[in-house]
């Protein structure tokens, strides 16, 4: 994909967050994929997970649950940047198996931008609660056995004032407001577009100093005296 129509499906799929002035100017593939770079570390560690809500849970356990919800999203469960490549089905998948520390902003940006995102990530949710079809009975046999009260999670999407009503309004809350552990600028999938935007060059360096570059970008976590969490 080209610059121009990089640019034009960015647009196109950051359009509501646009409309709104959260987003003042677009970064190039380059810089996105620098900030997703120095992101990743975060994502993969124990920051963005609310372990304590896997407590009970058969296969709750971080290093036994992980194979299960591969097995059940898909290749995209391993996207650790935007995720705007990902398909919304897969989002869904991932947001009704994995507990997430506070509202999951990031994710619900996600499937904001495609096209009817979030009435559809309710209306999944909602066939998952009624328990009816052959899809609910098979996803809530797995996700009773990886999350401690499965009904109680999937509750908190739905409502006036569910998470998917919330994002329908645009009232993402601020990293502060969450207990989030992630830097602000890694918080959601606005701020992650408006650092890359602010914070990188926008052309590409020479392929000799890329690999260099890159670990410094993963190597920021590092530098900042974190670990990853899973061996504590």
């Amino acid at each position: 994909m080209n610059a121009a129509n990089y640019e034009q499906w960015l647009r196109r799929r950051l359009s509501v967050f646009l409309d709104a002035g959260w987003i003042k100017r677009l970064p190039t593939a380059w810089q996105l994929r620098q900030a997703e770079l120095e992101m990743t570390p975060w994502v993969v560690s124990a920051d963005v997970t609310a372990e304590e809500n896997y407590d009970g849970a058969p296969l709750g356990h971080p290093w036994v649950r992980q194979p299960f919800i591969l097995a059940h999203v898909g290749l995209d469960n391993l996207r650790t940047g935007s995720g705007l490549g990902a398909r919304h089905r897969s989002v869904c998948r991932h947001l009704e198996l994995v507990y997430h520390r506070g509202m999951p902003v990031f994710d619900l940006q996600i499937v904001h931008t495609h096209p009817e995102g979030l009435p559809r990530l309710r209306a999944s949710v909602e066939e998952l609660l009624a328990h009816q079809t052959s899809r609910a009975r098979r996803q809530n046999a797995i996700a009773s056995l990886i999350l401690a009260d499965r009904e109680t999670y999937y509750q908190r999407f739905l409502g006036c004032d569910g998470w998917i009503a919330r994002a329908e309004r645009l009232e993402y809350p601020a990293p502060d407001a969450e207990g989030n552990a992630c830097p602000p600028e890694f918080f959601s999938l606005v701020g992650l577009v408006n650092y890359a935007a602010e914070r990188f060059a926008p052309d590409p360096l020479p392929w000799h100093e890329v690999p260099g570059h890159a670990l410094h970008l993963l190597g920021r976590r590092f530098r900042e005296g974190r670990s990853m969490g899973w061996f504590q």
